[in-house]
This record gives structure tokens, C-alpha cells and sequence, in this order.
């Protein structure tokens, strides 16, 4: 070889990293498998936090995570209407009519 030789001797590669979109996905994964199984107080207030976190810490994961938060917060919503309606419907089960109510 001569030094006027015009192969490249380094190659570059455009090897770029991907995005970290954990968080965002895990609070996705809990927002959705707590309405599918009902935990609404454990795995939503979970999203939550959790969305919260890739919020702040993750900006690639914004879509992950408000999907996260907003799935946490319909699963606790809809668990705290049901537990709220089945608490004033006692009296007209005639649960309470043995205390005198």
C-alpha cells in the first residue's frame, strides 16, 4: 500500500442510541392492567407515581406517561364512585335498619 492509497481505513457507523421510554411504558402498563383486573387503589395510585416520574425524568416517554396517568386515575376514580355508591346504597338495602337508622 501507498500512502496516496484511497481506501478508507475507519468506518464510521450513525449507530444512535433510542430513546428511554421505560417508565412512561411501565405506568402505561399498570394504568391499563389495573383497570383490567379492578386494583384501582394499589396498581393505579402506582401509574401514577410512576407517570409522574417519566414525566420528569424521561421527556421521549411525554406520551407513555400521560397515557400512564390518565389510565391510573380512571381506575381510581371509578374504584372510589363504586366503593362510594355501595356505602350510600346500604341504608336502602336495609342493612343498617338493625342500629336504628
Amino acid at each position: 500500500m501507498t500512502l496516496t492509497d484511497s481506501t478508507p481505513t475507519t468506518q464510521t457507523t450513525a449507530a444512535t442510541a433510542a430513546p428511554v421510554r421505560t417508565l412512561g411504558i411501565v405506568s402505561l402498563v399498570l394504568g391499563i392492567a389495573s383497570i383490567v383486573t379492578g386494583t384501582g387503589p394499589i396498581m393505579g395510585v402506582a401509574a401514577i407515581v410512576v407517570a409522574i416520574l417519566a414525566l420528569r425524568q424521561e421527556p421521549a416517554s411525554k406520551n407513555f406517561a400521560i397515557a400512564g396517568l390518565v389510565t391510573g386515575a380512571v381506575s381510581v376514580a371509578t374504584v372510589t364512585i363504586g366503593i362510594g355508591a355501595f356505602l350510600a346504597a346500604l341504608p336502602f338495602l336495609g342493612v343498617m335498619s338493625a342500629w336504628g337508622w
